[in-house]
């Protein structure tokens, strides 16, 4: 029976046996740096959650959610990552003074937690009502205000800080916009998989945008683009595309556990995959070795050695995904539908 290790200066892997039973997630179970990180970020989220249940405003608004994307989404933070925060309701527009007030806590929360401020100054912070924005998902204004975005990243990466039953039943809705169909015989997912597909190809463009911004640390976006927004995009794809006999639910549960488990999963139900299984312990290596790049240093002042260093490792991170979601055994119908 042969032992599969990878090497690094860094993570230490436990040995892995490369036998039948083992499988993709085994393989994610026993890298030691990723749980390690999934533990850490699970101690930090629920940090977060204790800080928010403290609130009064979120006690007496119960159809309130307010959910974190990013690394604390992911379940891949550092110590240095900051609060990602979006904001739903299912109990109609909340008017302005009562999204000051939202917004007011969540500002709160944050500061007692010592997190670095939020991004773009709350430029994106909107209490999003779901049932009024409902008829707006793919219509011109999908995006206005960033719903489109909040959206997407409920459904891809995300965690709730406060109102749990309203998390759930926030995205059960949305979920069931893009299952308005499932009634009918054969029914396979295509909008939900265009939306995201979607949702990849905007934040490529919106990348573009940003580079062209004084100040913006486009380095950093470049990456997290290449490493983090891959792999909550294609890490989703892929299982979706394998999932037989599709349901609310079970994309619900699907979305319930972080993208790496996800890709993981979606991996296992891939046929004859085994040669993907060395692969994919490198995938991780260079997943985490970008983690600590990102929570150690500033994307704008690493050395070129480091910069190309990740470059090289974000190629092979594309070309791993690309293998995957194109691979023999995904039906041809969802293949094609990832290029036209």
């Amino acid at each position: 029976m042969a032992e599969l290790y990878v090497s690094s200066p860094t993570t230490h892997i436990l040995p892995l046996h490369l036998s039948a039973p083992m499988t993709f997630v085994d393989i994610l179970e026993n890298h030691t740096s990723s749980q390690d990180r999934r533990a850490t970020s699970l101690e930090r989220l629920e940090m977060v959650r204790s800080a928010f249940s403290k609130e009064p405003l979120f006690k007496k608004n119960k159809k309130i959610c307010v959910f974190a994307a990013g690394s604390l989404g992911r379940l891949d933070s550092g110590v240095t990552s900051d609060l990602d925060v979006f904001v739903t309701t299912t109990g109609g527009d909340v008017g302005r003074l009562r999204e000051i007030e939202v917004f007011s806590s969540i500002i709160k929360v944050n500061e007692a937690l010592q997190f670095p401020a939020l991004s773009n100054d709350g430029q994106f912070l909107k209490v999003f009502d779901i049932p009024g924005h409902e008829k707006k998902v793919g219509s011109a204004k999908d995006d206005n205000l960033n719903w489109f975005t909040t959206r997407m990243l409920f459904l891809l990466e995300s965690n709730y800080l406060c109102n749990e039953k309203a998390y759930h039943q926030h995205k059960t809705r949305i979920l069931k916009l893009y299952f308005r169909d499932s009634t009918q015989d054969g029914f396979r997912p295509i909008f939900l998989l265009n939306d995201i597909l979607r949702y990849w190809r905007t934040v490529c463009l919106n990348y573009e945008q940003a580079r062209s911004i004084p100040g913006k640390s486009w380095k950093k976006r470049n990456f997290n683009l290449k490493f983090s927004r891959l792999l909550s995009v294609f890490g989703t794809i892929l299982p979706l595309m394998l999932t037989e006999n599709v349901t609310t639910e079970k994309i619900e549960e699907l979305s319930s556990i972080r993208p790496m488990d996800r890709l993981a999963m979606g991996l296992d139900l891939l046929k004859g995959a085994d040669d993907l299984k060395p692969r994919f312990l490198d995938f991780l290596e260079n997943y985490e070795h970008f983690l600590k790049i990102k929570e150690s240093m500033d994307f704008e002042s690493v050395t070129d050695e480091i910069r190309n260093d990740l470059k090289s490792k974000a190629i092979l991170v594309a070309e791993f995904i690309n293998d995957a979601v194109t691979h023999a055994s995904v039906p041809k119908e969802f293949r094609r539908y990832l290029i036209i």
